[in-house]
């Protein structure tokens, strides 16, 4: 046993470069997933934080319509509960960033027990002192802001003054992304007047429940905790994407890992053979292979701790832009590593590291000394593997079908269907290799004995090739499918704008969240707007936003212009549906229909002011706005039950021959030094869209080249232990006459041409991964209905990808061959 010890680690020793490059795949899938848990678990904290801020000791929180709660609610509650405080809250800009403001009463936040609230500055200067805010010391710093000093903030595109009275100091989480005020200037900045967003309430169940008996219609209580991970909720759908291609890159590491352990093993199959011949036993051959892997995981998921870290800081920025993109607000200033991420990283690089070793330790622990000195014996059984896998790759087709159909709704059944597909990739690439090596060896036979020679010797030598090619075809059918999604949502997205957005010009009271009530355009800007030469026609929208049993969602109330499309159906007959739009009847957008299972025909209770009202839904919509889905509204229908004249943005259609610029400068004329509004021409619009859908997608794209990276990194491995095995073949044939550039070509041509036929093997398993991620992944995460658009810049990347990586392969062996003595080379046997 000593000995068996001894052999391996100088085996390992002698091989470090096929060592390292296994350790750097390994650490690269695990450090993908660190990253995601990183990025997603700070956002989250930032998040949870935030919130406990704001909530304070509050147990539940009473809350009303879209425009918040009348405050004299409030006043009539006091009477009987003491431990009560009203809240308003907002978005405001300062410089270039976006905060929360939170309008509190410090006298009644302090009876729910908020003394961290406003940095204790004097509390006189809350009352006396206009525009008075505190806010977080390191947030202040970086707006370069000091306490006492005056500065501007902008709320829906209005300038108010405000000044720093005081600093939350940084012992006291959750408060880089608020900016508290006094109650009344929240009301007075925000524009409600009279108004509360909620009520905070600190209480137990059976006071509560007293409490919610007592409420008007139109108002409910809540549990905080529930409100907050509402909100995380919205963001389940995204994380779980990101966490989904992070495993991507782990199941090619496994592959990668049984390479790198198949090499190892099949490198010494004559020194094993002897050693089992002077009895060495079959538990101490898989022994000391296990035993090899699970160091080589143990180390490569403490590298992989490491690389995540770093990565993770990165892509924390590109999670929480796309988290504001797309769902509220959070701004995170420090990264969070959980603890179960630690033991993620540990059991997911022992785990892959003993899954990938494991066959080839029972092979090797299971074969016959003398048939483990044969590499006839090797080849044999990888070509009897090869042939099992192709009916097991058919298998496991047929399973992600299956699965797919059979699954209902389910993400995580759509994601097991996904990776169904993407192993049966994997496991037809080896067959694939082999037959088409020996076909090209038929041809290139006439040809040139030489080209002969490459691709027999692939075909040869599937024990070798066989896992490093398949690692590389899932990692390519994973790029493709992924390449035609995106393009695939971009031109669907494209197309939708293009049906959509018809006006010629569109103002928006500017500020984020498309839903947030201080989002209104001044009423005397409407009216000077709509008068101004060349308008002819215009659309008006007021969304805000309503509180439902799936969450909040976005309520449009719109009046369409005259001459204007509306919204494409994909249910409803148009002819029927906008008359009973009009009348009072909804239509939902396609996400909100598909997760609510609700159809034409069909109720839906919305909040107004005067209490839950159903409304028929009409029709339904197609949308890629948000994944929560949208209810459109008639506006003059939405004033009658929720009493808001506001209007948040309009569409704009001018006369024939009316100048685009100059009616946008004059929309600029009326609206300055009363409100900054955004004023964009339809293709600037349409722009700005597809720039927040590319920054959407920058994280999927780097998740899926790190998974790629990783299988090129197996297939640099693979091929580079491969071609450095057959010097002695090599040193023969140059003896026989071959040149050292033939020797070059000859090596550059088998790489090239492994990586070839992974790219074909790819490319229909990639066009069905685009199926399923399509159809299935993105329907059931976000609701959204993508049509199918195919262009050869989707295949590009993995083309591109396959060739260069099979030719980085065999750089090295091709210059070693290039430059190596023969005699040496043949003497080595």
């Amino acid at each position: 046993m000593p000995l068996l010890w001894a052999a391996s680690l100088r085996h390992l020793l002698r091989h470090p470069a096929q060592l390292i490059l296994a350790l750097v795949g390994l650490s690269v899938g695990v450090g993908t997933i660190i990253a995601v848990d990183i990025a997603t678990a700070s956002a989250g904290r930032a998040f949870q934080l935030s919130m406990q801020a704001v909530n304070g000791a509050a147990t539940h929180a009473i809350v009303g319509g879209a425009q918040g709660i009348d405050e004299e609610l409030y006043v009539g509650l006091r009477k009987r509960l003491t431990t009560l405080a009203p809240v308003v809250e907002g978005y405001v800009v300062v410089g270039e960033r976006t905060l929360q403001l939170v309008g509190v009463d410090p006298f009644a936040s302090a009876s729910l027990d908020r003394s961290g609230r406003g940095g204790n500055p004097p509390a006189l200067n809350w009352f006396t002192q206009p525009g008075a805010v505190v806010m977080a010391a390191a947030t202040a710093q970086q707006l370069g802001l000091r306490v006492n000093q005056t500065f501007s903030l902008d709320i829906g595109g209005r300038s108010y003054s405000a000044v720093l009275i005081g600093t939350v100091s940084g012992d006291q989480a959750g408060y880089d992304s608020l900016v508290l005020t006094d109650i009344a200037q929240a009301q007075e900045w925000l524009g409600s007047i009279g108004k509360l967003s909620r009520i905070d309430v600190r209480a137990d169940d059976a006071a509560a429940a007293d409490l919610s008996a007592r409420l008007a219609p139109g108002v409910r209580l809540e549990k905080a905790a529930g409100r907050a991970q509402q909100s995380l909720d919205m963001t389940t759908a995204f994380t779980t994407n990101l966490q989904a291609m992070s495993l991507l890159a782990l199941m090619v590491s496994t592959l990668l890992i049984y390479g790198a352990i198949s090499f190892a093993v099949v490198q010494r199959r004559r020194i094993i053979g002897i050693l089992r011949a002077l009895g060495a036993t079959r538990g101490d051959v898989f022994t000391i292979v296990l035993t090899e892997a699970a160091v080589l995981g143990v180390v490569g998921a403490g590298l992989g701790l490491l690389l995540g870290s770093v990565i993770g800081h990165g892509l924390v920025q590109l999670v929480s832009q796309t988290i504001n993109d797309l769902y509220f607000v959070v701004a995170v200033n420090e990264t969070v590593l959980p603890a179960s991420s630690i033991l993620k990283a540990l059991l997911a690089g022992f785990g892959t590291a003993l899954a990938g070793a494991s066959l080839p330790a029972l092979e090797v622990a299971g074969s016959a000394p003398q048939l483990g000195l044969r590499r006839s014996v090797l080849e044999a059984r990888a070509v009897s593997l090869a042939r099992k896998l192709l009916f097991a790759s058919g298998g496991l087709a047929v399973a992600s079908g299956v699965v797919a159909v059979t699954s209902g709704r389910s993400l995580f059944a759509g994601f097991t269907a996904l990776f169904l597909l993407l192993l049966s990739a994997a496991t037809l690439t080896p067959a694939v290799l082999r037959m088409l090596a020996q076909v090209a060896a038929r041809f290139a036979g006439h040809v040139s004995p030489i080209a002969r020679l490459v691709f027999g010797d692939v075909a040869a030598s599937l024990s070798r090739t066989g896992v490093a090619v398949a690692a590389l075809g899932m990692a390519l059918a994973a790029m493709i499918g992924v390449s035609i999604m995106v393009e695939s949502f971009r031109e669907s997205l494209r197309d939708w704008l293009g049906q959509t957005l018809r006006a010629d010009i569109y103002v928006t009271a500017p500020g984020p969240g498309a839903g947030r009530p201080e989002r209104k355009i001044d009423d005397g800007l409407v009216r000077e707007m709509i008068a101004t030469a060349g308008v002819v026609d215009y659309a008006m929208t007021r969304t805000v936003t309503v509180e439902l049993p799936q969450g909040p969602v976005p309520l449009a109330a719109v009046q369409f212009a005259r001459r204007a499309v509306t919204d494409v159906l994909i249910a409803g007959n148009p002819a029927v549906t906008w008359p009973a739009f009009e009348r009072g009847d909804i239509v939902i957008s396609d996400p909100l229909a598909y997760r609510s299972q609700l159809h034409v025909g069909d109720s839906l209770t919305l909040p107004t002011d005067s209490g839950p009202r159903a409304f028929r839904i009409a029709g339904v919509y197609r949308e890629y706005g948000n994944d929560r889905g949208t209810v459109r509204i008639s506006l003059p229908v939405y004033r009658r039950y929720w009493h808001d004249e506001a209007i948040t943005a309009m569409g704009f259609y001018l006369a024939p021959g009316a100048s685009l610029v100059d009616v946008m400068a004059r929309f600029r004329e009326v609206a300055r030094g009363k409100q900054a509004l955004l004023i964009r021409a339809n293709a600037d619009l349409r722009n700005l869209s597809m720039r927040i859908f590319e920054r959407t997608f920058v994280i999927t794209r780097v998740l899926y080249w790190l998974a790629a990276g990783v299988a090129a990194i197996g297939l640099v491995s693979a091929l580079l232990a491969w071609e450095l095995e057959r010097s002695h073949e090599i040193a023969i044939l140059r003896s026989l006459g071959l040149t050292p550039g033939g020797a070059g070509w000859l090596i550059e041509g088998q790489t090239g041409f492994m990586g070839l036929v992974a790219l074909i093997a790819a490319i229909p398993a990639g066009l069905l991964t685009a199926v399923l991620l399509i159809d299935v992944v993105n329907r059931r995460a976000f609701g959204w209905r993508i049509d199918v658009h195919l262009s050869w810049e989707q295949f590009a990347n993995a083309l591109v990808l396959a060739i260069v990586a099979a030719l980085v392969a065999g750089l090295y062996p091709a210059r070693r061959v290039a430059v190596a003595t023969i005699a040496a080379d043949i003497r080595e046997e």
